[in-house]
């Protein structure tokens, strides 16, 4: 009998049910994620930097913006990239993380309202706010609505394909197995999670499977600590290759999932028994999903709550784990203390001279890894290069408003030319690290098109490469020791280096018009000369203001 069954069921339509289902659920949370994303613009990102300064605070942050984005992993990749730029620290990132595993529960929470019935009215609103209307505001906030509806329209076809499953025995018994091994429940839950690459889109599945009657609680309770655990596998593939910030948030958020979810699982039969006791006291007569959401809601809740007190552990944990110095270690810019600006101006424009020191020896750091991977194709340099510039341009702009602000104060003459010297010094580091940035674009456009180097250009580049990092280097020190010696020695090197261009590019241009081969028409190496001469331009833009003791006076002699 059992076998007729299974030979007369169509599961061709019963596979193609789930994984579509699957796909436009995934879909969807990720439509929804990102179009909210679009219509919050920088707002999220301001939201988290503003409001985090303590872990406290970073919970309930986590929490809001994770129930925004439906994605736990979307908010640890935003708080790993506010960690890489300076702008929070440790302590502060795992606050966001532990609330972040709070806000991935409002999605099964809504599936336990039954949501889906209203699934296709939702995505059809969605639909014509993209197409009918012009206003951008509009067609985000439509990608939030069709997103929204996809994934509890997914969800529907998932579950009216899973309920053929629960026919047979073979199936039923399987899901026995799980239940009476919690061990294996996890496992699964682990594994499915890291699959489909979404702990909501487990618990989605998971909801749609116990509202079929064929799991008992306690399984489905072990499927969702193991879930947990494989929502990390994202956190730790955006950390491969990282920063070493990236890569301690992504270890305390493993951490943490991992530790918590085994604590409950020597837990796990009085935890359940706790559930029944919820769901008879306040949800008799609820669709039995809601019972999935509350285990999922109240695991992640008490998880936090234990945490919290453990944070400093946890952390000196990761650093211990993962050890290193990170590029922003040393950059903090809580130093820029507002309250200094009219009681201390003198001390407010050190803070930022302290600061700007910081950022030109990371945009050193960005030029040696760009020398690198000049002559070494390694992704890690590329990926590292990458996260500096974008570490640089965080600091250009904190500090450049930090000192508009100082400079709408009554400063003396000295004080007035060390603030506008200071705000010269920041653009002309951040220029540096585009050119750095742009010496990173022309060598993976090189490899990438398997462009090589003839052996006369490598030497010349080395040489090239060498003069200018002493002139960097050289650079730092006269800004930091505010010398007029060593400012002067960055005017020689800067004249070394347009000797040094103007050889090199000759030296190409002969070698171009010797060889016959079309291999020989390098037009980038032209522009590679060109990028490291402007890094030795605003090597000497930086030490002018050194060598000129009133800024304004020598902008008024330039401009006579």
């Amino acid at each position: 009998m059992l076998l007729t069954q299974l030979v007369d069921h169509n599961w061709t339509q019963t596979i193609f049910l789930v994984l579509g289902g699957l796909g436009i659920f995934l879909y969807g949370i990720h439509l929804m994620g990102e179009s909210l994303k679009l219509l919050a613009g920088n707002k999220l990102k301001v939201l988290i930097e503003k409001s985090t300064n303590t872990p406290l605070k970073g919970i309930f942050v986590g929490i809001i913006i994770t129930g925004l984005l439906q994605s736990s992993s979307g908010t640890t990749a935003l708080t790993v990239g506010l960690v890489r730029a300076g702008l929070m620290t440790l302590p502060q990132a795992v606050g966001i993380i532990l609330g972040a595993n709070i806000g991935t529960t409002v999605t099964s929470f809504l599936i336990g309202l039954q949501i889906a019935n209203y699934a296709l009215p939702i995505m059809g609103t969605g639909a014509l706010l993209i197409f009918f209307m012009k206003d951008k505001k509009w067609n985000r906030f439509g990608g939030v609505l069709l997103g929204f509806g996809m994934l509890f329209y997914g969800l529907s076809l998932m579950g009216g394909a899973l309920k053929v499953f629960v026919e047979y025995d073979a199936f039923r018994q399987a899901l026995l197995t799980v239940s009476n091994a919690p061990v294996l429940g996890v496992a699964v839950g682990a594994v499915l999670t890291a699959l489909v690459q979404s702990s909501t889109g487990t618990i989605g599945i998971l909801q749609e499977l116990y509202t079929t009657g064929a799991m008992p609680l306690v399984g489905a309770v072990a499927i969702v600590f193991g879930s947990n655990i494989g929502t990390t596998i994202t956190a730790i593939f955006a950390s491969i290759g990282g920063s070493v910030a990236a890569k301690r948030t992504a270890a305390a958020h493993v951490v943490f999932n991992v530790l918590g979810s085994l604590f409950f699982l020597a837990l796990i039969h009085p935890y359940t028994a706790f559930i029944e006791i919820l769901e008879n006291l306040f949800y008799a007569g609820v669709p039995a999903a809601m019972t999935i959401s509350l285990a999922h809601i109240f695991f992640n809740i008490l998880t936090t709550f234990i945490t919290y007190f453990l944070i400093k552990y946890l952390v000196a944990f990761t650093q211990k784990v993962i050890p290193g110095e990170d590029a922003m270690e040393g950059v903090n810019v809580d130093r820029l203390q507002d309250n200094l600006i009219k009681e201390a101006p003198a001390l407010a424009l050190e803070n930022a001279k302290q600061i700007i020191i910081n950022m030109g020896t990371i945009v050193e750091r960005m030029y040696t890894e760009a020398v690198q991977y000049s002559f070494n194709e390694d992704k890690k340099l590329l990926e590292s290069g990458r996260q500096l510039e974008e570490i640089v341009d965080t600091i250009d702009q904190k500090v450049h408003d930090y000192l508009v602000k100082v400079s709408l104060t009554d400063l003396d003459q000295n004080l007035a030319h060390y603030q506008a010297s200071y705000i010269d010094a920041i653009r002309d580091f951040e220029r540096i690290a585009d050119h750095s940035q742009n010496l990173f674009d022309f060598f993976e456009f090189r490899y990438e098109n398997k462009q090589t180097l003839t052996p006369e250009a490598i030497e010349d580049l080395k040489h090239l490469y060498a003069v200018v990092t002493d002139t960097i280097r050289m650079t730092i020190e006269a800004f930091k020791e505010d010398s007029k010696i060593k400012a002067k020695q960055v005017l020689e090197y800067e004249d070394l280096i347009d000797t040094l261009v103007r050889k090199y590019r000759k030296r190409h241009v002969m070698r171009t018009n010797e060889c016959t081969s079309p291999d020989c028409d390098d037009q980038l190496f032209v522009d590679i000369l060109s990028n490291v001469e402007r890094i030795g331009d605003h090597c000497t833009n930086i030490v002018d203001n050194i060598l000129h003791e009133n800024y304004y006076q020598d902008v008024e002699v330039k401009h006579a």
